[in-house]
């Protein structure tokens, strides 16, 4: 079976940079030629794209690219939230999106560069979140079981494959992620996705994990915005 495979890189900043090129001269190896890049416009509220334009124009060609909040920086969850997103949870913690949404986008448009999608940050939206997603037109955004296609109301079930970055929850998915992989395969799901974190770089027995899975197969790769087709 010819599996779809959608291999995303998640928090592209300026900060991350290092990492991000790791990964792509990983995914590059592998012949993984269609990739979509998450970026931050204004990360931590410290980092804004606009630092690394030159950067992006060399490197997005041939990319897809999609909105990642705003500053992925949220405040304290008093649940379980807190314990997996380590106050990054961004989207599922302020009102004030429309704002941020706003900010958002005046970057992107400033750099030139225009985003179909929205992943939030952690994959935390709610559903007044997602309404307003609709109302600044983005075709798609995410969360950790589905592509969501907002035009039409239309949930794809793709959970995606990721790795912890501290902790038990890293050691969980590094201990697990092989038969992750052989589970969704079994489940002949439209698409499979796979989600990079830069901090996935700075470890070689999550490389390796992922060299060997997208050597497994001779996966077809889409972009996000082409599942919805699907």
């Amino acid at each position: 079976m010819l599996y779809k495979l959608n291999v995303s890189i998640h928090d592209v900043t300026k900060s991350n940079l290092k990492d991000v090129q790791t990964l792509l001269e990983l995914l590059d190896n592998l012949s993984v030629k269609k990739i979509t890049l998450l970026l931050i416009p204004f990360y931590h509220e410290k980092e804004s794209l606009e630092e690394i334009k030159d950067w992006l124009y060399e490197h997005l060609e041939g990319k897809e690219i999609v909105l990642h909040g705003y500053t992925h920086k949220s405040g304290k969850f008093n649940d379980f939230r807190d314990f997996l997103t380590r106050q990054e949870g961004e989207f599922a913690y302020y009102n004030d999106l429309e704002d941020r949404l706003n900010k958002a986008i005046k970057i992107l448009k400033d750099l030139g560069l225009n985003s179909e999608g929205f992943i939030p940050p952690a994959w935390l939206i709610n559903k007044e979140g997602l309404d307003i997603l609709k109302k600044f037109g983005f075709s798609f955004t995410t969360n950790r079981l589905h592509i969501l296609d907002l035009k039409n109301d239309r949930k794809i079930f793709s959970p995606v494959l990721s790795f912890g970055s501290t902790g038990i929850v890293k050691s969980i998915s590094i201990n697990t992620f092989k038969l992750q992989t052989f589970l969704l395969k079994q489940l002949r799901l439209p698409v499979l996705r796979l989600a990079l974190h830069p901090v996935d770089a700075k470890d070689k027995t999550k490389l390796k994990l992922i060299s060997d899975f997208l050597s497994s197969e001779n996966f077809e790769y889409i972009f996000l915005k082409e599942s919805l087709l699907l």
